[in-house]
């Protein structure tokens, strides 16, 4: 250990002392660390940078979701969290990582100086070289930088687990880290998820689905919470960012963010890349087969001129044993022009179980039994087992059956002109109580090296195959090619 100097002593001792409420937090950081933290939120529904530092400091914590735009702050801050668990929680153990190895070390990065400024009578003589990669205390208390890797993960028991960049998460790592966590009397069990939410399906819109069901805090903030006050002389009237600010800056914001790297950066960047990289409004539609689907304008109750008793006139099903069997609920309205409206108006996604417990089922729900079917043309083929098909035991249970054969595409590409047509409008509308379908929607993907057809992840693509059964089978499309039973 380095000769005990009397200044850097009682230095040590001060930013030990724990604070109490969040103004002594911001107190301690702005004096220690010379960071302002913004703490007011901008936008609706959005939440301050501090919420975080709060939500991660204050025991006992939880589990929280970290959504936040590139640059926004996020890994500095989760480095001066991880600084704080050192100071004020005596033998808590923290580990970092990261959506790669560099990922990790940006945030070790922003914790190694700090450790030195204000740790210098518990660091080694030589201080602390860019190779050290664990650092422990004298109280007990301990951070080490994470390579992503099973075995990395595997094996550790902390504290405080801090995971950046977590949209570039290996699914399987993920899943490993969620059993390294134990509490101590001083400090809760925690694991954070930082990251932009770029992807739509990835594994952050997987974590924001299920944070409710697992009393996960979610903390969102985007750009304009972390925006500096704009000087009153410049003209809103000329400046890139007056869709978005609308004037707010000049009045609300107070953070970091420089307000010429952020007209450069808007200037530099498509509409789609700024909203979902800096306003944090949706994740990215990159590779989305869907990417015009919009749940604020497709999953709806009712729409406009449609009758309050709208009832299913097709079943479009998707067979399944291990995959999920598939049941969409389908209503059409004609409208005076000739287009038709349609209504998936609900749903059922169930596995392991036969065709005909299946139909029990579909058939006891309100809607009655709906006669008219489409569905996947390999329900015409023997099963294995039964020598029988499924398109047979539909028709002895009284259903009209109908299914062509059809490329995968063609169907995508009706679904994509139901949701918006050559003039911009939708003609499919989704109930919200199809929730599975609305994910199904929103996460089908293609494969990351590219290709025309959609990646066959076994969970959304089953119910896309029987949204497009409908639509390959519709009324006015049936072709020489078309089955009917």
């Amino acid at each position: 250990m380095s000769v005990l100097n009397p200044l850097h002593e009682r230095l040590s001792r001060a930013v030990r002392c724990s604070v109490h409420t969040p103004d002594q937090l911001h107190a301690w950081v702005r004096l220690y660390l010379r960071m302002n933290v913004p703490r007011a939120s901008v936008c609706a529904g959005h939440d301050s940078p501090f919420d975080y530092l709060c939500n991660a400091y204050f025991e006992p914590a939880r589990d929280q979701i970290v959504v936040a735009p590139r640059g926004g702050g996020k890994t500095r801050l989760a480095a001066v969290a991880t600084l704080l668990d050192l100071l004020h929680k005596p033998g808590c153990a923290v580990r970092i990582l990261g959506g790669s190895f560099e990922q990790s070390l940006r945030m070790w990065e922003h914790l190694l100086p700090d450790l030195e400024k204000l740790c210098a009578p518990e660091l080694p003589t030589r201080g602390l070289s860019p190779s050290v990669r664990r650092v422990r205390l004298r109280d007990g208390a301990s951070a080490a930088v994470l390579a992503q890797s099973q075995r990395a993960v595997r094996g550790l028991r902390v504290q405080k687990l801090r995971c950046d960049e977590v949209e570039l998460f290996d699914p399987d790592v993920w899943d490993a880290a969620q059993l390294v966590t134990r509490s101590t009397p001083g400090a809760s069990a925690t694991i954070e998820a930082l990251s932009t939410h770029h992807l739509s399906g990835g594994l952050m819109s997987k974590l924001l689905d299920d944070a409710p069901a697992r009393g996960v805090r979610v903390v969102r903030w985007c750009l304009l919470e972390v925006l500096q006050r704009c000087a009153p002389e410049r003209d809103c009237a000329t400046c890139p960012l007056w869709t978005d600010c609308q004037g707010i800056a000049k009045t609300r914001c107070n953070g970091f963010v420089s307000i010429d790297d952020a007209i450069a950066m808007i200037r530099r960047v498509s509409r789609d890349t700024w909203e979902t990289e800096m306003l944090c409004r949706r994740p990215g539609v990159r590779g989305s087969v869907f990417p015009r689907f919009d749940v604020s304008k497709h999953v709806r109750e009712l729409t406009v001129g449609q009758p309050e008793a709208l009832r299913p006139s097709t079943l479009a099903l998707d067979f399944g044993f291990h995959n999920p069997f598939v049941c969409l609920w389908v209503a059409t309205q004609p409208r005076g022009d000739g287009s038709t409206l349609t209504h998936v108006l609900d749903e059922y996604v169930q596995s392991g179980r036969t065709v005909d417990e299946h139909l029990s089922e579909i058939e006891s729900r309100s809607w009655g039994k709906v006669m008219r079917v489409a569905c996947d043309p390999a329900g015409a083929s023997n099963n294995d087992q039964t020598a029988d098909s499924n398109v047979r035991l539909l028709r002895r249970r009284g259903y009209a059956v109908h299914f062509r054969a059809s490329r995968i595409v063609e169907g995508v590409e009706s679904v994509r002109s139901a949701l918006c047509n050559g003039v911009g409008e939708p003609s499919l509308f989704i109930h919200p109580r199809c929730a599975r379908l609305v994910k199904a929607l929103q996460w089908y993907r293609y494969p990351p090296n590219g290709g025309e057809l959609p990646l066959k992840d076994g969970e959304h693509d089953h119910l896309v195959d029987a949204l497009r059964y409908h639509f390959v089978n519709a009324p006015g499309r049936w072709t020489s090619t078309t089955r009917v039973y």
